[in-house]
């Protein structure tokens, strides 16, 4: 007969911590608490494959580890650090240990493995990338307020310009009318003149 046992472990939150790799390089996993020889450290990892503990220390034999880390999974007595070496694409994934006193879960430390891409979002690349490209866009933004401002004083001095000729033109022809009255005026005063 077979019997399987599963195990629920509550544990307090924490907020991972994110170690970049590339490919063929190693990594040190570190359990963050204070470990008594009392204490049980389980290690787990939940790659996009596998969801499954790498390690407990009340197993703490090497044909317990997962076929895929044989060979490449080095730990300390007992396992307060794990060293991954060889990585892979496939082990990316989140890797926690937990620290367990009377089967009550006491600490867990998360470590998010992440490939590191050359020219991804968390690479030097990216960023100079994006702090040029965000100053190139302030400078756009700069040369079209700068062009809107100019068009618009352009047009303010053109409208000043029409308005300034438009009162000259009604000003001579407000002075030929004048013009024009007072040279009849005087025609008819003349005539006047003449008939006496």
């Amino acid at each position: 007969m077979l019997i399987k046992g599963y195990e629920l472990l509550v544990c307090p939150k924490s907020e991972p911590l994110t170690e970049f790799f590339s490919e063929g390089e190693e990594v040190v996993l570190r359990c963050n608490s204070d470990i008594t020889e009392s204490d049980r450290v389980v290690w787990h990892r939940n790659t996009g494959h596998v969801d499954y503990v790498i390690m407990d220390k009340e197993l703490f034999v090497q044909k317990n580890y997962p076929k895929d880390l044989i060979g490449r999974l080095n730990a300390s007595n007992p396992p307060y650090y794990l060293v991954l070496s060889n990585l892979s694409l496939a082990d990316s994934g989140e890797y926690w240990c937990a620290v367990l006193y009377e089967g009550v879960c006491l600490s867990v430390t998360k470590t998010v493995l992440v490939e590191w891409d050359p020219f991804g979002i968390n690479s030097t690349f990216y960023r100079v990338y994006s702090s040029l490209m965000a100053c190139a866009l302030l400078g756009m933004v700069c040369v079209l307020i700068t062009v809107n401002l100019k068009t618009r004083r352009r047009d303010q001095a053109s409208l000043k310009t029409r308005r300034t000729a438009a009162q000259r033109q009604r000003s001579s022809r407000e002075e030929e009318e004048e013009g024009g009255e007072s040279d009849e005026g005087r025609g008819e005063m003349k005539e006047s003149v003449e008939t006496k």
